[in-house]
């Protein structure tokens, strides 16, 4: 008993062996060199388009989020293993072709097909996570998977510099040894690598339920029913629908910071772009310490909904807080607490879904997430200049400027995105809070009833 309680309070301990840890060092190589890869197509993007050419990439990355609910259905009906392999391999060698992509139109396609095999690879994983996680760790798997996902982002950063500098070094060798080539060749490198150590990872296919199953290799309704049952499950189930549109909500008043965060910083606070350096290592420190918090007690948080709509507000009234901020350091302090939020409802988010969602659902549900999400994003990144400059001179100081205006605005939607979740749990706050042990032994034991009833029942009773 008291070994498992340490073991609780070491949420490293679940990378020391195991499926699970295959699976995480899977996701940060491929998290490491995906970074790489981000850098490198936007300063290719720049050199072939300047800063409107940055944009072809960032709306590849974001398009494929549209119709993204299809992979979900892949997740659950065939061998997730295998699909997680395959985009791994597709990936290694479309990141490879950016070596040779020489305009904007071959960046956006590459760009395009590389999201769309990760929307594919995204549900197969999230997914899969409950299956290789002991009972009472999801909470603590979760905060170390997205703490190494976002948490390599200032290190891949520095490791592109580093390969820049590489490919000066080096003679032309085909386009490898010159430019941004070492940093796709690189992240080609790690797709391969993460394919490797998920093949060896036991991950059990999805059970395909009995009214599921095609009716012959001609019956192409089949994925279709399944998409339809994924979407009446995510809109009919309240739990799961909070989060998901919480999440997505909040995704589209932060995406407003990030493409008005540098001018923000420039011509707002005066500080240029070493002050957007401090607001955004602020952010990420605040992110990576809220997660690694839930990571040693999270586990004793029974509602994660309701921590989820609480982590929202905190992080939607901090960044209303930056906006009135005149420094760079006050606004980095609210930044700070901005993050903290922010990373604990992406923890509490998904650990709910883990939980309250079946295994057969499981991929629909989370590509749902993506879809709703990567949609919110792209929309909020889309109008967030176009909202700055409309709002600009309108009210009187301090947000006669439009940058500061919009940021508030994108503040307030987070604000409200935790609210209105928070309303919406109104009607079970009296409930009990069970821990994740109770969901599971609930479960099983519901599982374990039903079997012995089915078996129990006569021929007859069948009929």
């Amino acid at each position: 008993m008291v070994e498992g309680a340490e073991q609780r309070a070491r949420p490293l301990s679940l990378l020391r062996k195991g499926p699970f840890a295959r699976l995480w060092w899977a996701g940060v190589v491929s998290s490491f060199g995906d970074w790489v890869a981000l850098f490198a197509t936007i300063a290719l993007a720049d050199q072939l388009g300047g800063v409107t050419g940055i944009l072809v990439p960032l709306s590849a990355r974001m398009l494929p989020g549209l119709f993204g609910a299809v992979s979900g259905v892949l997740a659950d009906r065939f061998n997730r293993k295998f699909t997680m392999i395959t985009a791994d391999v597709a990936r290694a060698i479309l990141v490879l072709s950016l070596v040779f992509v020489d305009n904007l139109a071959m960046l956006f396609l590459v760009s395009f097909l590389m999201e769309t095999l990760t929307l594919f690879w995204q549900p197969a994983r999230d997914a899969s996570v409950p299956n290789l996680v002991p009972p009472g760790r999801l909470v603590a798997a979760n905060s170390i998977t997205l703490v190494a996902t976002y948490g390599s982002l200032p290190v891949s950063s520095a490791f592109f510099s580093f390969l820049v500098t590489v490919g000066d070094w080096l003679p032309d060798l085909g386009g490898f040894g010159v430019g941004f080539g070492p940093a796709f060749t690189f992240d080609s490198f790690t797709f391969l690598l993460s394919a490797f150590l998920v093949a060896r990872i036991p991950i059990p296919k999805p059970e395909v339920a009995e009214h599921r199953k095609a009716k012959g290799a001609s019956d192409w309704r089949a994925p279709l029913r399944d998409l339809a049952d994924g979407v009446r499950f995510v809109v009919g189930n309240p739990g799961v629908r909070n989060v998901i549109v919480g999440m997505a909500t909040a995704l589209f008043g932060a995406g407003i910071f990030f493409i008005l965060g540098q001018p923000f910083s420039r011509d707002v606070l005066g500080g240029g772009n070493t002050g957007f350096g401090v607001l955004i290592t602020s952010l990420g420190s605040g992110v990576g310490g809220g997660m690694l918090v839930l990571a040693t007690i999270g586990s004793k948080i029974g509602r994660r909904d309701l921590a989820f709509a609480i982590s929202l507000i905190l992080t939607g009234a901090a960044i209303t807080m930056v906006t009135t901020m005149s420094s760079v350091f006050g606004a980095a302090g609210w930044l700070f607490i901005a993050g903290i939020g922010a990373g604990s409802s992406y923890v509490m988010g998904y650990t709910h879904l883990h939980e309250q969602v079946s295994d057969e659902m499981r991929g629909r549900t989370f590509a749902a997430l993506y879809t709703l999400a990567r949609t919110s994003l792209l929309i909020s990144i889309a109008l967030g200049g176009v909202a700055a400059a409309a709002l600009d001179g309108i009210l009187p100081p301090p947000f006669d400027n439009g940058i500061r205006n919009a940021l508030a605005i994108g503040g307030a939607i987070v604000l409200s995105a935790g609210l209105v979740t928070l309303w919406n749990l109104r009607g079970t706050l009296s409930g009990p809070e069970f821990s994740e042990e109770t969901y599971r032994t609930l479960k099983d034991a519901s599982d374990a009833f039903t079997s012995v009833r089915g078996q129990r029942r006569s021929p007859e009773d069948r009929k």
